[in-house]
């Protein structure tokens, strides 16, 4: 019996989807190495002494000191992390709460100079955060709000609300419009329909804008470094600078601070992935 044509060419083209997966899994697996080796290697460095990391800085400790741990939390570091999440959490919340109420409003009631304020808010990308710190400083000085928790709070939510915008009115761009004219006809009103209606269904945005701004703010060491003074305000970055002084550094100690630094980043991200592609997604391609 003669075989079509089809059926003689099934083999190599299975054969080619396989080599191209193979393919895939290897740039996977090497991106893994590249991308997951630096963190598991800062993970085992937190574990020996400080000589070790010297003698041995790529080998697995001899004996592993879970104590550092301790020491690094009860040289302070407990406070730093507690200064740093207090920070951070409400300055994600507030950041979430203005820019969706914005992405909302100039997608459902656009208005004439609503595309010029939306680009201004993207133009906001563009502007270097370092360019900014002189002017900033002397606003807070005037202000009287230097060395306090406002002058980090309105700088994280300025600075981060370009990009949340941006995710924030694609996605609210397109959900149907229907959703909107089902509660007017309920006689909710445009703060009801926000709270409501909206917000309760962008959960990837929210997803999405969360964990980006949480990972800047809490990554971030120049505004606290200029902005705050007092110990009770300074944050991990600037705590991480305890660890070293002017002729040693203990990186035992410094691994495992940075290893505590980076765990809620982590749970965090492990928790709201889900949702993280969908917001992006969303926010990449409407508009």
């Amino acid at each position: 019996m003669k075989m079509s044509a089809s059926q003689t060419m099934q083999p190599a083209g299975t054969r080619g989807k396989g080599l191209s997966r193979l393919l895939l899994y290897v740039l996977l697996l090497v991106h893994l190495v590249f991308t997951g080796y630096p963190f598991v290697w800062m993970v085992i460095s937190s574990f020996k002494t400080n000589k070790e990391y010297f003698a041995n800085p790529w080998g697995l400790p001899k004996s592993w000191h879970f104590d550092n741990y301790v020491q690094a939390w009860n040289q302070g570091i407990n406070g730093y992390l507690f200064n740093s999440l207090y920070i951070t959490f409400f300055s994600v919340v507030g950041l979430l709460v203005v820019a969706t109420l914005i992405g909302f409003y100039l997608s459902i009631r656009p208005f004439k100079g609503s595309k010029l304020l939306l680009g201004a808010f993207f133009l906001g990308m563009l502007i270097p955060i370092h360019s900014t710190l002189i002017p900033l400083f002397t606003m807070a000085n005037k202000l009287g709000v230097y060395d306090t928790f406002w002058a980090l709070f309105f700088p994280y939510v300025a600075f981060n609300l370009p990009v949340a915008v941006f995710i924030a009115h694609g996605f609210f761009q397109g959900v149907p419009k229907e959703l909107e004219e089902a509660a007017m006809i309920d006689g909710c009103s445009i703060y009801q329909t926000f709270f409501k209606v909206y917000f309760p269904i962008a959960k990837p945005v929210l997803a999405t804008i969360t964990i980006l701004s949480f990972f800047n703010i809490m990554n971030d060491f120049v505004f606290p470094l200029v902005m705050v003074s007092k110990e009770s305000l300074k944050t991990l970055p600037l705590g991480l600078m305890m660890f070293k002084g002017n002729f040693s550094a203990d990186y035992s100690l410094i691994s495992a601070a940075l290893v505590i630094t980076t765990a809620p980043i982590i749970i965090l991200y492990m928790f709201l992935q889900k949702y993280i592609q969908k917001g992006v997604v969303a926010g990449a391609v409407k508009g």
